[in-house]
């Protein structure tokens, strides 16, 4: 884990740069029907756009991501509830990492025939394979969302100790990467018991 380097967002930035996606696509006078958020990473993102555009917002779920940089099968999980036909959609989702996920969303959206599809994401990695009409940062790193502290402390937790690290290295890790005692407190409360 030392050779991969950390982009943690906290709240505030996050908040932010959805913004700035917001003021780029009122700026550009750009309109839409719907939002649809890919789950789980597009849900919170898809939620303030919603706000901002003042736009509804519907939402399709794709697992892919089994571990740390490990990608697997992508699936879409639950598909769209909500009529699309016609209609100008704003696929959201959290990151342009490998651009799979995107990809196979707009595959799967086109069957319900839109009048277009444009892409919004809050982070663009350079070596995706699809690059968003919008974005609001590009980076190499890997982020560590506001939304997934639990998830991340336990993983990161879980890791170290079967490396052999201890406690204390542990925690001095996870304090550097922007977690507070706290949320380590509480995940190691509920799900790291001896």
């Amino acid at each position: 884990m030392e050779d991969i380097q950390y982009l943690s967002v906290n709240w505030q930035e996050y908040h932010i740069l959805t913004q700035s996606i917001a003021d780029q696509i009122l700026t550009r006078k750009k309109s839409f029907d719907t939002i649809i958020a890919i789950g789980r990473g597009g849900l919170t993102f898809g939620h303030l756009l919603s706000d901002f555009l003042r736009i509804p917002i519907c939402s399709i779920t794709i697992q892919s991501y089994t571990d740390i940089k490990k990608q697997g099968e992508v699936k879409i999980t639950e598909g769209l509830s909500s009529r699309i036909s016609g209609k100008q959609v704003l696929l959201v989702d959290d990151i342009a990492d490998s651009g799979a996920t995107l990809k196979r969303a707009t595959s799967y959206l086109r069957r319900f025939r839109p009048q277009s599809i444009t892409i919004a994401t809050l982070f663009y990695k350079p070596h995706s394979t699809l690059r968003p009409d919008y974005f609001a940062k590009q980076t190499d790193m890997w982020i560590l969302q506001p939304f997934e502290v639990t998830e991340w402390v336990y993983t990161f937790s879980t890791k170290m100790k079967n490396e052999g690290a201890s406690e204390k290295d542990i925690q001095s890790f996870l304090l550097g990467l922007g977690y507070t005692n706290e949320q380590i407190a509480f995940t190691r409360r509920h799900y790291l018991k001896k």
